[in-house]
């Protein structure tokens, strides 16, 4: 039965919106505020339970705590008394992100990351507050006209009893492919849960399929539980190691090796991201979802130049893997690329002319061997026989006593002269292998200079002291910078990832930017380990002003307050936490003034910029 038309509470329902298993949407009008609101009603088999409803409060007590650019601000929810179950949130004017799925790919995988990204960021704030979603998957996420991701339904899959999840699976709770193991099980959903779906998202959004699909849900259920899905790689050849890598780590069947909460993917991906060139991602997505053709495209070129960028980068540092897996990616997105194809052909003719030099220092050594061979050959047909009887004579029978032959007469030995040239034949004598030149200085009848002692070195007059060799060293700068290590120079230009060598041992790394302060950090450099480094950068402060109506209304930021017009005059200073995942963090804020309504929002600001919020608060 529709309730368009009717009244609930203070809320006019004007149109559906839309419908599931677990409730309807509508389209609501605020008549106490002349606002219009989103008004989702449960099935009336959910609202005549009494434990239903007080989940419902409890939910949407702990939703309403949520003040997030990118969660569906709670703005109500119905009375114990009401006849209909029900909560009110923000009205977004837009489309579900599974409707700009069955319109198109996202492509290039970076893309898919960043809405992930967004959607992590919202899901970290709510995990800090102790809230799971629950139920994530893209029918549940807002695109709003502006590009700005909303997600929506917080905690309500929780208001099912684990046996109504299980047997109205799909009905209720939505597709079983986005569970997570421990929710299948009948177990408590943790932050490891949402990780779970986003992981599934992320494989989905890349790959164009969900990573645990079968024929039936049962079928589905038990590839969940047993951990099966293809290597994403082997659907998009785009797709990189570190992205794949990321997913892997979300889909693990312990939840134990997954990221602890949605905090971790976040800032995972926005080092990924910031590597690659994108460390803006609320404005990358606004630029995406405004015109898709046209960022997809500009997208794919400012990665590939990166990436090209990169396999330079790791070509001179003899990183020849890295580069190319780098070189892959490039050709993955573009494979007529002229430079990519270039470096590459310069890999394969130094691969094949270290082969030739390789095969042909076996074929020298081999020919020294035949040449060795072949003299000792020679003088061994040469040399008399040391045992047995001359050629030619008889051996005396066993027993009978030889006299000793007489030694024969020698003759002076004369100098070797140089062997006559003789017609080939069966008479030929035997010729002499062609003796090696003599190294200089080693005349005839001198001692050979193998056989020379070598010649000793001068003591050096201070102890020769080796220098220790260095080792490869990762410096990840959040969101990016300048380094300076030690009293070296700086670095030319601030980057997320810094690749350098450095010998074992303490190095003082100072980051510097132009919208930060200069940071000083020690890192101890080991030979033998994976020197990882993750630094953060010391963000200048911001400023915070209020224009609003009243003027005399009370702002609070923090612990600090004044009125309005104060903070015209004097901004509030905010103070940027060191390294967040984005360029862009969140402040809260209270506007009062007595016969208003309270406004408790919160903004992204940026270190260093002032910025000023224009508003006015309501009359009660």
């Amino acid at each position: 039965m529709t309730l368009v038309g009717r009244q609930i509470g203070r809320y006019r329902i004007l149109e559906q919106l839309g419908s599931g298993g677990m409730s309807v949407v509508y389209k609501g009008l605020d008549t106490a505020l002349d606002r219009e609101v989103a008004v989702k009603v449960l099935h009336p088999h959910l609202a005549g339970k009494d434990e239903s409803r007080r989940r419902l409060a409890r939910e949407a007590r702990a939703v309403a705590r949520l003040h997030h650019p990118n969660i569906l601000e709670v703005f109500d929810f119905s009375a114990a008394d009401s006849q209909n179950a029900y909560i009110v949130t923000e009205y977004i004017r837009g489309r579900t992100l599974r409707q700009y799925l069955d319109e198109g790919g996202i492509d290039p995988p970076e893309i898919a990351a960043m809405i992930i990204h967004e959607l992590a960021a919202a899901l970290a704030h709510a995990h800090e507050e102790g809230v799971i979603h629950r139920d994530l998957k893209p029918e549940n996420v807002m695109v709003r006209e502006d590009g700005v991701l909303k997600l929506m339904d917080f905690g309500i899959a929780k208001l099912l009893e684990t046996e109504e999840r299980m047997t109205l699976t799909g009905a209720l709770v939505g597709s079983p492919a986005h569970m997570a193991p421990e929710i299948i099980e009948g177990l408590e959903a943790g932050p490891e849960a949402d990780v779970f779906s986003l992981g599934i998202m992320l494989y989905a959004f890349v790959t164009g399929r969900l990573p645990f699909t079968a024929s039936n849900t049962t079928a589905t259920l038990k590839r969940i539980l047993d951990g099966s899905y293809e290597d994403p790689r082997r659907r998009v050849g785009a797709l990189s190691d570190e992205l794949a890598d990321i997913i892997t780590r979300c889909l693990q069947r312990d939840r134990h090796h997954r990221y602890p909460n949605a905090a971790g993917l976040r800032d995972a991906l926005a080092d990924y991201l910031t590597g690659l060139g994108f460390p803006r991602v609320n404005e990358e997505l606004a630029s995406f979802f405004t015109d898709p053709d046209s960022y997809k495209k500009t997208a794919r070129q400012r990665i590939v130049a990166t990436l090209l960028e990169r396999s330079e980068r790791f070509l001179a540092e003899k990183r020849t893997p890295r580069a190319l897996a780098s070189l892959n990616q490039v050709l993955a997105l573009d494979g007529q690329n002229t430079r990519a194809l270039a470096m590459l052909d310069g890999l394969n003719r130094a691969r094949r002319r270290r082969l030739w030099l390789k095969r042909g220092a076996q074929a020298g050594v081999a020919l020294v061997i035949l040449t060795v061979l072949g003299a000792g050959g020679y003088f061994l047909l040469r040399s008399p026989p040391t045992t047995g009887s001359p050629p030619g004579t008889d051996t005396p029978p066993p027993g009978t006593v030889t006299k000793p032959a007489e030694p024969a007469p020698t003759r002076p030995a004369e100098p070797p002269t140089q062997a006559q040239p003789t017609e080939p034949g069966l008479n030929a004598p035997l010729q002499p292998p062609t003796p090696l030149p003599i190294p200089p200085g080693e005349a005839q009848g001198e001692e050979p200079a193998s056989a020379k002692k070598p010649p000793t070195r001068p003591e050096p007059s201070k102890p020769d002291t080796a220098r220790p060799a260095r080792v490869r060293v990762s410096i990840l700068v959040r969101p990016y910078g300048a380094i300076q290590v030690d009293d070296e120079a700086p670095s030319p230009q601030p980057l997320a990832q810094h690749d350098l060598q450095l010998a074992p041992g303490r190095h003082t790394i100072t980051v510097r930017c132009e919208w930060c302060e200069d940071a000083v950090e020690t890192i101890d450099v080991a030979a033998g380990a994976e020197n990882v480094f993750r630094l953060r950068a010391s963000l200048k402060p911001s400023r915070l002003s209020f224009d609003y109506a009243p003027a005399e209304a009370q702002v609070r930021v923090g612990k600090e307050s004044r009125t309005a017009r104060e903070s015209l005059e004097h901004p509030f200073d905010i103070t940027s936490p060191r390294g967040p995942a984005i360029f862009k963090h969140r402040v809260e804020y209270e506007v009062s003034h007595p016969g208003y309504r309270t406004e408790k929002r919160e903004v992204l600001v940026e270190p260093g910029k002032p910025l000023t919020l224009r508003g006015s608060l309501v009359a009660e």
